[in-house]
């Protein structure tokens, strides 16, 4: 009987459990945490796919009692304008999630631009080996799987830093592991990151 490894959705890793803190989010945490010091209580968060925006917000969320928005930049302006006015009436927090930086919003309404340019900027940088680390063994124990110290440890040195490599990374892991019957090794590790390498040199075929 063939087996299929499921899709690695960080997203959902997250929602039950937090997220990790270590130096390379560890000032945007404590931002978060400081929301009644935000001017006209409102932040806007930038970060990549799988960063931990969601449960960031959450937890911001259930501090504050403040609203969120993920996705901000596909929001229309009347409506997130409108959101932002009844935040300030409720002086409630406002928090406005998004993997693009604001001038890549297309916002037109002047009155809207002029609050987001008001609003503090909190923006979730690169993770750093830490952190790769922490989400490894996170992602693989939350799935009853391990990892070993080496396979990290190579990883950690090795793989291009981005929340978006650790998940395209623990993918192919899992499906290697699965396909070999063998647990998360240096081995495995090493495999995967040539695979993913290998894939990322391709060149593009043009459609025509």
């Amino acid at each position: 009987m063939s087996q299929f490894a499921l899709p690695l959705d960080i997203d959902s890793v997250h929602e039950d459990t937090g997220y990790l803190v270590t130096d390379c989010n560890l000032q945007t945490h404590q931002q978060l945490e400081q929301w009644g010091r935000w001017p006209n209580g409102t932040a806007i968060l930038i970060g990549s796919h799988g960063a931990g925006k969601q449960a960031m917000a959450r937890k911001f969320a259930s501090q504050s009692g403040g609203r969120y928005v993920a996705d901000a930049h596909s929001v229309a302006d009347d409506e997130l304008f409108h959101l932002w006015n009844q935040s300030q009436s409720d002086k409630q927090p406002l928090l406005l999630m998004s993997d693009r930086h604001v001038p890549l919003w297309e916002v037109r309404l002047p009155d809207l631009k002029s609050r987001l340019a008001a609003s503090i900027l909190i923006e979730i940088g690169s993770p750093d080996e830490e952190m790769i680390i922490g989400l490894f063994q996170k992602y693989f124990t939350l799935r009853g799987l391990s990892i070993s110290e080496d396979a990290l440890s190579y990883l950690g040195k090795r793989m291009e830093r981005s929340y978006q490599n650790v998940q395209l990374l623990a993918q192919k892991m899992n499906v290697l592991a699965i396909e070999r019957k063998r647990s998360i090794t240096r081995g495995i590790a090493k495999a995967a990151l040539a695979q993913h390498e290998a894939e990322s040199e391709k060149p593009d075929i043009e459609e025509g």
